[in-house]
């Protein structure tokens, strides 16, 4: 029975992987030939842009209907199921959270189509997260343990191509080709290299003609009385080698770097604001948190903050009114806070940086807002009163974010006269980094084995976490402290 079922995932496995193929190379020729047609004018006389967006246009259609036909099939397969799954999740998840509230869940929570719309696409999104954190924590350790044979299999890669392009033949065209000189001789073995090789020589021989002949002419301009020949070609060969980049910055203006937004951009995206910014695939590929699971977890932090909530009123006014005024309850609102601090990064992704600091004055705000409330549960008589408060403020933020107002998570009536929080957790990282840094060094300068260093060193590394954290902060929340937000 166990060697069918191996036989059979055998078989869906391959079958995926031929799906895979026949999907990823259409949409690669497609997203290639699409990023070279945005380079091109629009306004351009050969109409390269029309032919590049025509060929993209077939390749991106072969490609989405070979995955519109695996969606569909998955739709009528597991994919249903899944996303019936995950709605009844959500519900379930606003009925837990709405449990504790009883008859005044709609006046003190109510959940807008917004907020149930952003915590129906985190049940959907948070399964397939999680693969994919698993995935790429394991690729990241991975390449963590084995950075130094990888750093050596790249440098010794990289050593013995430059070794092989200083014997591999070049073109004809090239310097020391067979239209400048005589060509350079095959390696010994005979065999012809590899397209590396041959553009590394290339590459190589421009460099070393062009360097030949600027050692050859160059010096000729500090003494041109005494080599006037020489200095008069250094001459023309700088006012040629300006023309050359004058004429390439021409050609650069006629075919365009960034022309307008196409008209499915702007169906897209009316504003036209470029969603990627400079290194984003990098930092993209950094973040264990990926895609939409990363954008709707506030939402769900801060339901999960207003459940608490509830029941802390609960027991309010079923233990702490009837029974015993010593046992009071009081709610953590630190994870609202973390979401707070980056909730503009995580949902507009990048900003510009004339806007950046009005977005962290008004995170900074609203984080002050909930530390008043968290402390006015230790001086106000009345605490349900200020649980009532809290919830009005998280369903408020819960709100404005699923909207995308992000910029006012709380109306200025509520941040008035608030004192705003300080974000002064890049002090502990430098510490706990300069501790940690002067631990390998010292542990480096001993003579201590390997392995004995690297115990120190993370010894010194968790009594460093431990005293500057204590208990404020949980393993999980280390990709939080990351993005700068702080519980001070």
């Amino acid at each position: 029975m166990l060697e069918l079922l191996w036989s059979a995932l055998i078989v869906v496995i391959e079958a995926a992987l031929i799906v895979f193929r026949l999907v990823f190379w259409p949409l690669l020729l497609g997203a290639i030939l699409w990023s070279i047609s945005k380079q091109v004018d629009p306004r351009d006389m050969l109409r390269v842009r029309r032919f590049l967006e025509r060929t993209a246009a077939l390749a991106e259609g072969a490609g989405h209907f070979l995955l519109g036909m695996c969606l569909r099939v998955y739709r009528r397969t597991l994919g249903g199921a899944y996303l019936r799954r995950s709605r009844r999740g959500a519900a379930q998840h606003l009925v837990w959270a709405r449990r504790d509230f009883g008859q005044d869940a709609s006046r003190l929570f109510p959940v807008s189509r917004q907020v149930r719309t952003v915590l129906r696409s985190w049940h959907q999104a948070v399964p397939l997260a999680a693969v994919a954190y698993i995935f790429k924590a394991y690729f990241l350790l991975l390449v963590l343990l084995n950075l130094g044979s990888l750093v050596d299999t790249v440098t010794r890669w990289l050593s013995h191509t430059w070794a092989e392009s200083g014997h591999a033949p070049v073109p004809w065209w090239a310097p020391s080709g067979g239209l400048w000189g005589p060509a350079r001789q095959v390696a010994l073995t005979g065999e012809p290299p590899g397209i590396v090789v041959t553009v590394v020589a290339i590459f190589r021989a421009f460099g070393e003609a062009i360097w030949g002949k600027a050692a050859q002419y160059l010096p000729a301009l500090a003494a041109p009385e005494g080599r006037p020949a020489e200095a008069a070609t250094a001459m023309i060969g700088l006012v040629l080698v300006l023309v050359l980049l004058l004429a390439l910055r021409a050609v650069r203006g006629v075919l365009g770097r960034r022309p307008g937004p196409s008209r499915d951009g702007h169906k897209r995206n009316p504003g036209f604001v470029d969603p990627l910014p400079r290194w984003w695939w990098l930092r993209s590929l950094m973040s264990l948190r990926p895609g939409v699971a990363s954008c709707t977890r506030p939402v769900a932090v801060l339901v999960d903050c207003l459940a608490r909530v509830g029941s802390a009123r609960r027991y309010y006014q079923t233990v702490t009114r009837t029974r015993s005024t010593f046992y009071v309850a009081r709610v953590d609102l630190s994870g609202a806070e973390r979401v707070v601090w980056s909730a503009w990064k995580v949902r507009h992704g990048p900003v510009r940086g004339a806007l950046r600091r009005d977005y962290r004055k008004h995170a900074a705000e609203v984080v002050g807002v909930i530390r008043r409330l968290e402390a006015r549960q230790d001086i106000d008589d009345n605490t349900g009163q200020v649980f009532e408060e809290m919830a009005r403020v998280l369903v408020t933020i819960a709100e404005r974010y699923a909207s995308g107002n992000t910029l006012a998570l709380l109306d200025p009536r509520d941040v008035d006269g608030v004192e705003p929080a300080v974000d002064r957790e890049w002090v502990r990282l430098v510490i706990l980094g300069v501790a940690m840094t002067g631990a390998a060094i010292a542990a480096g300068l001993s003579e201590l084995s390997a392995a004995a260093s690297t115990q120190i060193v993370a010894v010194v590394g968790a009594v460093a976490w431990v005293l500057l954290y204590r208990d404020r902060l949980s393993p999980g929340d280390v990709l939080d402290v990351m993005r700068g937000q702080s519980r001070k």
